[in-house]
């Protein structure tokens, strides 16, 4: 029997006659899926696997209502509208079926870009992975304020300060960044269609802009508004809020779809398109939006997330640089012995459930590390698998950067009594210029250029990887 990639839609219209019958039925993003809809391809199964997150879009349903929103200007007042019990199959599934969380979030390059999601929606229960570089300058969420911006409340619902801004960034990046994809997100249909035009404005006076405007490919630039953009995602996404101080300096709480039901999940959308870096564009700062318990979901996370922008990891008491406490007596003994030798070293680096155990930080590059050193303690051992723990993990850290060598525990008493005057790394110096010794055994065995190959260690099981090509997960 083959595999088919079809709709719910297809299914009902090319697998009917006669009806074909599966070994296994799977869903994906289901949350977007009508319960009504996926009723027909759930028959045609003998096992069902529905995946998606409960946390993204509604089906497309609210969308439609929306545009008329939209169009008669009732875009600020909050919908009371309640939402039906099990609005998609994903809904109705998860009171019926076992549940299994997939927890490894590996796509993003900087473990910022996620942390404001884990903290606020999933109770810090996704598994991310730090990044080498700590520098937010880099990755991570950039704040952009426009102190002047205006909101045009009950005329054109726009806000041209802040959309000006908005091309200003757009054009900023194509001319220094054109190697990098990227889109604009906005909250309004309204403000979608004024960044748009200002835009094109620009691209009449600049003509040489066009070719970016009109690129084509599956990461060609787009501007959307929050309703239509899941499922994208870019290297660079700015989010621009639009909605702000009116000409009298007012600032209410009306932010279109974010005080509708589900408006969390629209925002959590939104701010999570980014695979490098997330620009969030507005008017007012985080601590002018007055909320209350009372306040619609969406509200108190735009609250939030603005704080999380403006003022970054401290806002939800996180870092990504360590706690300072070693998990073992091994991690201590190692530390100090890298610290003796004149190296900055960080424990447990990371701010969610995963940690690298030291980070050695790169004398010639600040607020990067030039190596991670992974021990056989706790961490090492509460992988399910010897392929989570031994390939999968090492894989998905050189693809954040890092350059990792393993010391166990179980080679480095025989280390400590050989010479290491040979052996060992050197704190001075660029590291990215030349090949330095393994901590273990002596042997050459890691380069500090990101990519190069790592290879075996005296001591453990670990034979030479290459670089992991690229990630797939959440």
């Amino acid at each position: 029997m083959p595999c088919l990639l079809m709709s719910p839609l297809s299914v009902a219209q090319f697998l009917n006659n006669p009806p074909i019958h599966f070994d296994l039925v799977v869903f994906d993003e289901a949350s977007q899926i009508f319960t009504e809809d996926a009723i027909g391809a759930v028959m045609r199964g003998n096992q069902l696997v529905v995946a998606g997150d409960e946390k993204q879009l509604p089906p497309t349903s609210f969308f439609q209502a929306s545009q008329v929103d939209d169009s008669d200007g009732d875009e600020e007042e909050d919908d009371s509208t309640e939402q039906p019990d099990y609005e998609s199959v994903l809904a109705a599934c998860s009171t019926v079926l076992r549940q299994k969380m997939l927890r490894w979030h590996y796509r993003r390059r900087h473990e910022g870009l996620i942390a404001f999601s884990n903290a606020r929606l999933f109770e810090s229960r996704l598994v991310t992975f730090p990044t080498a570089n700590d520098t937010e300058s880099e990755m991570g969420v950039r704040w952009v304020p426009v102190p002047d911006g205006v909101y045009d409340r009950g005329k054109s619902r726009t806000n041209a300060r802040e959309a000006r801004r908005i091309a200003e960034l757009v054009v900023e990046h194509w001319r220094s960044r054109p190697e990098e994809s990227l889109g604009v997100v906005t909250l309004s249909q309204a403000q979608m269609d004024r960044v748009d035009d200002v835009l094109q404005e620009r691209i009449r006076k600049e003509p040489d802009l066009e070719d970016f405007y009109m690129q084509e490919g599956d990461e060609r630039f787009f501007v959307k508004n929050l309703e239509n953009v899941q499922g994208d995602e870019r290297d660079h996404i700015i989010l621009g809020i639009g909605y702000g101080k009116d000409a009298r300096g007012i600032l209410t709480s009306g932010f279109g779809p974010l005080n509708r039901a589900g408006g969390e999940r629209r925002l959590n959308v939104a701010i999570t398109r980014a695979k490098r870096r997330p620009t969030a564009v507005a008017s007012f700062r985080y601590s002018e939006l007055q909320v209350a318990g009372t306040s619609p979901p969406g509200v108190l996370q735009l609250q939030k997330f603005l704080e999380f922008a403006e003022r970054g990891q401290d806002a939800l008491e996180t870092s990504n640089v360590g706690s300072g406490e070693a998990d073992s007596p091994l991690e201590e003994t190692v530390a100090a012995f890298l610290r003796e030798k004149g190296f900055d070293v960080e424990l447990q680096v990371g701010c969610s459930g995963f940690r690298v155990d030291m980070g050695v930080r790169d004398p010639a590059r600040p607020g990067r590390f030039a190596l991670g050193v992974e021990c056989d303690g706790a961490t090492y051992h509460s992988a399910a698998t010897v392929r989570d723990r031994d390939r999968l993990r090492q894989s998905v850290l050189e693809g954040h950067g890092w350059m990792i060598q393993f010391s166990p525990g179980s080679s480095w008493p025989l280390s400590r009594t050989r010479p290491h005057s040979r052996s060992s790394p050197r704190p001075s110096g660029s590291w990215r210029s030349r090949r330095t010794g393994s901590l273990v055994s002596g042997r050459s065995v890691w380069s500090p250029t990101p990519g190069a190959r790592i290879g075996s260690v005296t001591g453990s099981a670990r034979t030479s990887t290459k670089p992991a090509r690229g990630s797939r997960g959440r």
